[in-house]
């Protein structure tokens, strides 16, 4: 009995990859128990199944060793060796050239991809319809079987597969290649020692799964292996004498391992499964099932070489997965035999990779409706093992459908012969229950003389209920055989946990000058999740990150005061013991940034040469990241605008230490931007009070925000200076050489509300701060700093944007969207004293309240900017701008003509005729009057009004309402320091006056009319420092 189960594994498996395997041998082989097969050669089609254009050019398989204890099975254990396994691969023949031979093994893949997801659906629909797998048993073959899987010793070592490609990055051949030295799968006992567990099946289980010296490398401008004989003619000594070398800790010194370049460097792990068993299941400390995996060093490795293969290679899979896509369609016959059949190949299959209908006809509708009863008809036949099967008819219909169709047109074959069987079956009385739940109306029926008709096998229509049942059986999903079986267990059991753990990881970027880009790790990474009956846990801890370059630390993580841990993140979902649907807690300790001009500038370098060596795939890539940034973004926005509709409950509790970011000056002088301390939470209140509430509202609360400039000789440049940290940074006593601070430490308090259902009459988002103190400290040179800090920003600004196309930086202008724009010419002054006028063409764009001038269509900066507030627009007559017949002036409201037009501060435009005149006269007066006009709602209200202002006011007035922020600056403090003796070359800066504001307001409101912003100041006082005057 188990001796036909392993002979039929062994013929199914290694069939279909390896040549020459004798089944009389190995029927002898299974019987004696110990199944030994040395030297086997892999087939060519043997990685077909990856649908990548890779085919294998010499394969070889040292030992495959497959020792069953007849004798004593559930005594000792089952052990399986693979050793050496050397596959050499190159690229498959291009799609465009493709043999007979090479379509029709893409066909037979093809065929078997349908078959194993036919048999997969199946098996389910039978298991689904006996109602499922029994957990458990106590039978003695349920129990013998168990104990043999539970002890099944695996063991595969020295693997080898290597990918050599000369032809998709020309003139720069590389091969590919991962190597494994071992993999051994054994049960262990609680010592993790070796043994043989002979208890109670699937009771309790211990399996251990070592790892060692995996290794994935690449060899850049690497040629292909060339040996005096052929692969087929290698001895099993000379496979191993190329193969081996590189793959165990021995280094490679030979000539097929020499200059070997690794991608990811050898990883050693450990994965360890444990299920307790029932006696140990009242702990509920102890998870029912717990694995474990454990790696203890992880390196990445990327030169600009590799890089630029690796993208060559995607290219290659990309065309390659595009033409087998429309395989089917392509025409057998060359181009000049029949052109018609190539244009109408090329018009499907751009329909077909554009995901559009074609042939969305009548006719053609027609046509598969016949072509899906004849293929279900034949099927049915086929399974019916009649002689009158056509299997070449079948093949040839299978030719032309895709993979999709065909599984579903032959499940409907099986339910037609399913029907035919069960009817026939009610006939003869049988008590017999059958399998499919559905039937065709259309065979076994009683004639009237009582007699049975013969089954057919036409198809007639579908009921509704046979519809139903078809496709319940199309959703059947995989997943749900593994859900856990239905157990009585307390909510607060741990059924399954998984802990991986990574010790330290690093990865790296080598530029083509062989010097290193950007070198990113970190340090004790462990994520473990637990699954609980009704509820789901996951927690994630890192204990260090960094990022570094030539030039220095770029960022890291530090510990501070309460934290010894980079991150601590824990998710869960339904929260035992709380009325919660999910919870989301966050610890983060402070990053110290620093922004580096030499390391940014050397990765956009980076980037840029390798956009230039492929730009389709640079664009497939930047278009993918972008869709798939909008989709996330779009679900992040949908699941949360559900959540508020649903009026889910959930906690949110994030401590954030703001990173500290450091930007090097001219000298050792350095900008510190402090951003503090934050933290973020919900308020913990009752359901009712939640649910009668439009908003959810949260709570930020800011500390030790601060803005100074540092000089610090003593300290590398590049290096992270101590007093970053907010608890020894220095006040404003300290030494105004060494520190000079531009803001002092300040807080605030952030309350957010966003509506959970949208209404028309109340705001979507809903922001109220409060700032207790601002001080900001201003001074010559602090301005001279700043302004040499907006330089290195607006340098690093200027070099990512040459990258960006001219359509994306339109979208990013100020001037984006436009309401009108044309060409036209503009009136410019120049000369000594500006007493000479002259026409220059530009380009004129009128967006919103403001014009923009700018020399061409593709400017990204404009030449002048001018706001429509507080103006007027007129004609131009033509004798005062020399005989021009359809110019405008737009100048200051109530200025005259006359000395207006005499203005440096006018602008003029001359348009090209007058309609073009017309149209943007009447643009822009609109402009100046939406500009002037005053707002239609008083934000802050009147304070001497008697009506009560309502916290949540109805905007109605001014439209749909998308935000309204409030806010408020109890105290502001700005310090003006200057200099008493100006010739001295290094005079102190001392304070001169001091401007106190109190009870600050701002409103800001962002409605579908446009940006309402209003600000009030309660006091002012202005004190002199240097007089010790006070007004």
């Amino acid at each position: 009995m188990f001796e036909g189960h392993v002979l039929y594994l062994l013929r199914k498996y290694l069939g279909e990859y390896v040549e020459g395997l004798s089944v009389e041998a190995l029927r002898i082989s299974v019987w004696k128990g110990d199944v030994v097969l040395k030297d086997l050669k892999l087939k060519a089609e043997a990685l077909n199944s990856l649908r990548l254009p890779v085919t294998v050019k010499a394969g070889f398989v040292g030992t495959i060793t497959l020792k069953v204890p007849w004798k004593s099975l559930g005594k000792e254990p089952v052990i399986v060796l693979i050793d050496r396994l050397f596959i050499l691969a190159h690229p498959a023949p291009d799609g465009q050239t493709l043999k007979e031979e090479d379509r029709e093994k893409l066909f037979e893949a093809k065929l078997q991809q349908i078959e194993a997801a036919e048999t997969a659906t199946l098996e389910a629909t039978s298991r689904s319809s006996k109602g499922g797998p029994i957990p458990g048993g106590n039978s003695w073959l349920y129990n013998l079987i168990s104990t043999i899987i539970g002890n099944l010793k695996v063991t595969i070592s020295n693997v080898h597969i290597r990918y050599e490609d000369s032809v998709s990055n020309s003139g720069h051949p590389f091969a590919s290649g991962f190597t494994l030295s071992k993999l051994a799968a054994v049960t262990v006992d609680e010592d993790g020692n070796e043994t043989f567990d002979a208890g109670v099946a699937l009771d309790k289980l211990r399996k251990s799964v070592e790892l060692h010296m995996l290794a994935i490398y690449h060899d850049s401008d690497s040629n292909p292996w060339k040996l005096p004989k052929k692969w087929e003619d290698l001895n099993p000594g000379e496979w191993s004498e190329v193969f081996q070398d590189g793959i165990d800790d021995r280094p490679g010194n030979s000539i097929w391992a020499m200059n070997r370049r690794y991608l990811v460097s050898p990883i050693n792990g450990t994965l360890k499964y444990n299920r307790i068993g029932q006696q140990e299941k009242g702990d509920l400390n102890n998870p029912l099932e717990k694995a474990s995996l454990v790696l203890s060093d992880v390196s990445l490795t990327v030169t600009e070489a590799q890089y630029y293969d690796c993208i060559k290679l995607l290219e290659t899979f990309s065309r390659f997965r595009t033409r087998v896509d429309v395989s089917h369609l392509r025409p057998i016959v060359p181009v000049k035999e029949d052109c018609r059949a190539w244009w109408r190949y090329a018009m499907l299959a751009g329909l077909r990779q554009k995901k559009l209908c074609y042939w969305f006809s009548w006719e053609r509708t027609r046509y598969l409706c016949q072509l899906r009863r004849r293929y279900v008809q034949l099927y049915a036949t086929l399974l019916q093992q009649a002689p009158s099967a056509d299997i070449y008819e079948i093949r040839q219909i299978e030719k032309i459908l895709d993979s999709k169709v065909i599984i579903l047109w032959r499940l409907l074959g099986h339910a037609k012969v399913e029907t035919v069987k069960s009817k026939e079956t009610l006939h003869k009385g049988s008590s017999k229950r059958r399998w499919w739940p559905f039937g065709w109306n259309s065979a076994g029926l009683l004639s009237e003389e009582g007699g049975v008709v013969e089954p057919q096998l036409d198809e007639e229509q579908l009921t509704k209920e046979e519809w139903q049942a078809i496709n319940k059986l199309l959703s059947y999903q995989p997943d749900d055989e593994l859900s856990f079986p239905v157990e009585k267990v307390l909510p607060n059991t741990i059924r399954f946990l998984v802990d991986v753990s990574i010790g330290q990881a690093a990865a790296r970027i080598i530029s083509i000058d062989h010097t290193e880009v950007l070198c990113g790790r970190f340090e004790q990474l462990q994520v473990v999740t637990s699954l609980y009956p009704k509820s789901t846990r996951c927690d994630v801890t890192l204990r260090y990150c960094g990022l570094s370059s030539p030039e220095g630390s770029l960022a890291q993580s530090v510990v501070c005061v309460g934290k010894t841990n980079a991150l601590d993140v824990s998710f869960v979902r339904a929260p035992i013991g709380m009325d919660l649907d999910w919870q989301f807690v966050a610890k983060i300790s402070p990053c110290y940034v620093t922004v580096l001009k030499g390391s940014y500038e050397r990765f956009l370098e980076f980037i840029k040469r390798s956009n230039a060596v492929s730009p389709t795939v640079a664009m497939e890539t930047a278009t993918a990241l972008q869709i798939k940034l909008e989709q996330v973004t779009r679900r992040a926005q949908e699941q949360l605008q559900m959540v508020l509709e649903e009026q889910s409950r959930f906690g949110l509790e994030i401590d954030l230490d703001a990173p500290k970011v450091r930007i090097p000056l001219s000298g050792s002088e350095q900008f510190v931007l402090d951003l503090g301390h934050f933290t973020l939470h919900t308020r913990d209140g009752t359901r009712d009070e939640e649910r009668q509430s439009l908003y959810s509202r949260f709570y930020i609360a800011g500390r030790d925000m601060a803005a100074f400039l540092v000089c610090d000789v003593a300290e590398g440049i590049y290096s992270a200076p101590e007093n970053l940290s907010h608890s020894v940074l220095p006040g404003p006593t300290a030494d105004a050489n060494q520190f000079c601070s531009l803001l002092d430490r300040c807080g605030m308090s952030v309350i957010i509300d966003q509506i959970k259902v949208p209404h028309p009459s109340y705001p979507s988002t809903r922001v109220s701060f409060q700032v207790p103190n601002l001080d900001i400290h201003f001074s010559p040179k602090r301005y001279c700093k700043i302004v040499e800090l907006l330089g290195v920003v607006y340098q690093l600004k200027g070099n990512n944007n040459e990258e960006s196309s001219s359509y994306e930086n339109s979208n990013l202008a100020p001037w984006y969207p436009a309401d009108l724009a044309g060409d036209a010419r503009t009136l410019v002054w120049r000369g000594l004293g500006y007493s000479l006028a002259e026409w220059h063409a530009c380009h004129v764009v009128l967006s919103g309240m403001y014009l923009y001038i700018l020399e061409s269509e593709l400017s990204q900066n404009y030449q002048r900017c001018c706001s429509m507030a507080s103006r007027q627009v007129f004609d131009v007559p033509s004798t005062s701008v020399g005989g021009s017949l359809y110019s405008i002036a737009v100048c200051s409201r109530g200025a005259d003509m006359q000395k207006a037009l005499e203005s440096t501060s006018t602008l003029i435009v001359e348009f090209h005729n007058e309609k073009e005149k017309a149209n943007w006269m009447k643009a822009l007066v609109q402009a100046t009057y939406r500009a002037s006009a005053p707002p239609e709602l008083n934000i802050l209200g009147d304070p001497f009004s008697s009506a009560p202002e309502t916290s949540t006011p109805r905007l109605s007035s001014l439209g749909s309402v998308d935000l309204l922020v409030n806010g408020s600056v109890i105290e502001t403090k700005l310090s003006l320091y200057g200099k008493l003796d100006r010739k001295n070359r290094d005079p102190e800066e001392l304070l001169m006056l001091e401007l106190l504001g109190n009870g600050g307001k701002v409103n800001v409101v962002q409605s579908s009319r446009g940006l309402s912003v209003k600000t009030k100041l309660h006091s002012l006082k202005i004190k002199d420092e240097l007089h010790g005057r006070v007004s």
